[in-house]
């Protein structure tokens, strides 16, 4: 009780002004003060090191004042507010900017992770170096997307060109044509060409006179290996469509070895295998010609009579053969034959001459081959338009191959006074531009004779046996134009070089793959003739504007292993095999539907 009565009664006295009892309340007050101050900047000082970013944050100014510490943030200066106004005025130049909406989205996108992150509390600055580089990488992307864009254009140019000649080819045929096996080979051959080198580009051969004609012929000299001859058609004015023939020599390519003009086109051209000094050639208007180079002179040492009479339509060959009647149409045709190595020739009316080259004034022999002496024979041979030949190499010599123009192949072997067509070899859907039996007999053992191979206007090169004439062995597929000319390697069994419409050289190598090329070259000018030197070692391409190019071929093509040629030799006697059942269960079906 008396505690809370001397409380009570302290409690209403006035409060004592005595100086010593304020003192002491203000020094309770300020270590009050300083430990909340303390206090506050160790936080501070905690929150700036767990950021890892006090360079960031400009610092925390204290002002203090007599009773109580304040903290505030520093005041913003003119320079870094003109920094802000520039700052300002680029983003409105970028938002006017169409094309750099991406770049605003990152920037912002960037801001706001910026602010949200600890050092939010201090002003975003915008690091235009890194602006730069966002830019960059937007404009590369842009120039990757505008050369998609044009490949992908191309691509598509391209594909509907291949169609529509799909089409074209389509529409030329007579037979049923399926065009869809057509672009799922193409098009998958394309992706997968295998590429390994057998060939490599040397030079490019041409002149002004050669300039814009026609490669119509090729041929290396037997003698030498850096020398061939080239025919020319004639110019585009049909008024002087006159004849041209150059020898070119390897070791002088600017200008030819040897020149040869003549008043009418040269059609077909050729050395004589026995002596390279010696060039025969076919006219357009159906004349033998021949050319010695040692006399230098540019006229012809011999040439035949134009073509006298008329053709007789009789189909008695004896009367036939006494007729006096040369050529008259253009002589595509030529060829050395036999073991006293004759030439014959063959113009497009389908008439053979045999000649002697001591003689060209009259031809020992000369048959009509549209005048069979069978009733079989007579409506299949009614309309033969030789365009081109192959000699087949046997003991004998005196058997060829010849494509004509109505798309049939025939196999004919020559007699002293008389002729007999072997077989007839049907399945090709355009005319037969090219024939090449296989140059290579007995290697190893194994006989090739029986191989040809014959190119033409249905966009395919065609592999034959002359013992199977019913089929093709095998079908090359690759090219999307005519394939104007096919020629096997004189001295692999199993290589051979196709040229097409196209302007792409392709080597086969039948040991790899027989669906795909090995090696392919684009000249892109349309490759009209094809020849390989008799070493082995050159591959001549003549295209349509005069010019010829020369490759070399690699050590794998020229050296042939022995394994490999009985590899190759198996494979086409396994093909040979499947052709012939296959065969024979056609014709079991055949006569099982007849019965």
């Amino acid at each position: 009780m008396e505690t809370s009565t001397s409380d009570s009664t302290t409690s209403s006295r006035p409060i004592s002004l005595n100086p010593s009892f304020n003192s002491a309340a203000n020094k309770r007050n300020s270590i009050k003060n300083q430990i909340i101050y303390d206090i506050q900047m160790k936080k501070i000082n905690e929150s700036l090191r767990s950021s890892k970013s006090e360079h960031c944050i400009q610092g925390i100014k204290k002002e203090r004042k007599t009773e109580e510490t304040q903290y505030i943030l520093p005041e913003e200066s003119e320079e870094k507010k003109k920094q802000e106004e520039l700052m300002n005025l680029q983003a409105e130049k970028l938002k006017k900017n169409p094309n750099m909406n991406n770049l605003i989205s990152i920037i912002a996108a960037t801001k706001r992770s910026s602010m949200n992150s600890t050092q939010g509390k201090s002003r975003w600055k915008l690091n235009f170096l890194d602006l730069a580089k966002i830019k960059q990488k937007d404009e590369l992307k842009k120039k990757e997307t505008k050369e998609f864009l044009s490949k992908s254009e191309t691509s598509l140019k391209n594909y509907l060109d291949h169609k529509f000649s799909i089409m074209d080819k389509a529409l030329a045929t007579n037979d049923i044509f399926d065009i869809c096996n057509t672009y799922y080979n193409e098009e998958e051959a394309n992706v997968n060409i295998s590429k390994k080198t057998l060939v490599n580009h040397l030079y490019d051969i041409y002149d002004e006179q050669s300039s814009g004609r026609i490669v119509s012929s090729l041929d290396w000299s037997p003698n030498q290996n850096d020398l061939f001859l080239a025919a020319f058609s004639g110019t585009e004015d049909f008024m002087q469509q006159s004849g041209l023939i150059q020898l070119w020599s390897l070791t002088n390519r600017k200008v030819p070895d040897y020149t040869i003009n003549y008043q009418t086109e040269i059609t077909s051209a050729i050395f004589y295998k026995d002596n390279h000094n010696l060039v025969i050639g076919g006219s357009m208007t159906g004349q033998i010609l021949l050319w010695d180079i040692k006399s230098g002179r540019s006229a012809p040492e011999q040439k035949s009579p134009l073509g006298i009479g008329t053709k007789n339509n009789t189909r008695d060959f004896n009367k036939l053969r006494d007729n006096n009647i040369t050529h008259k149409f253009p002589v595509h045709c030529l060829a050395i034959i036999g073991k006293d190595k004759n030439l014959i020739s063959i113009s497009t009316d389908g008439v053979l001459c045999e000649w002697t080259l001591s003689n060209l004034s009259r031809p020992i022999n000369k048959y009509d081959l549209t005048a069979s002496r069978t009733e079989e024979q007579t409506e299949l041979l009614s309309e033969i338009g030789p365009l081109c030949i192959g000699t087949i190499k046997n003991k004998y010599g005196n058997e060829f191959i010849i494509g004509c123009d109505k798309n049939d192949i025939y196999n004919i072997r020559l007699f002293e006074k008389d002729y007999e067509m072997l077989n007839s070899f049907s399945g090709s859907k355009g005319p037969i531009f090219c024939i090449s039996p296989h140059p290579l007999i007995g290697e190893n053992g194994h006989d090739f004779s029986d191989l040809f191979l014959s190119c033409g206007a249905d966009w395919t090169t065609k592999l034959w046996s002359t013992n199977i004439p019913e089929t093709p062995l095998i079908t090359f597929s690759q090219s999307k134009d005519y394939v104007f000319s096919a020629k096997w390697h004189p001295i692999n069994p199993y290589i051979f070089a196709t040229g097409d419409g196209s302007g792409f050289i392709d080597l086969w190598d039948l040991n790899r793959d027989k669906e795909i090329p090995t090696f392919r070259y684009n000249l892109k000018n349309a490759i009209n003739k094809l020849a390989w030197s008799f070493d082995g070692k050159k591959l001549a391409a003549g295209d349509i504007n005069g010019h010829i190019n020369i490759f070399s071929s690699e050590k794998d093509v020229i050296n042939v292993k022995s394994e490999d040629i009985n590899k190759f030799y198996n494979s086409i006697e396994n093909i040979k095999d499947d052709c012939n059942k296959q065969l024979e269960k056609f014709k079991q079906k055949k006569e099982s539907n007849e019965e």
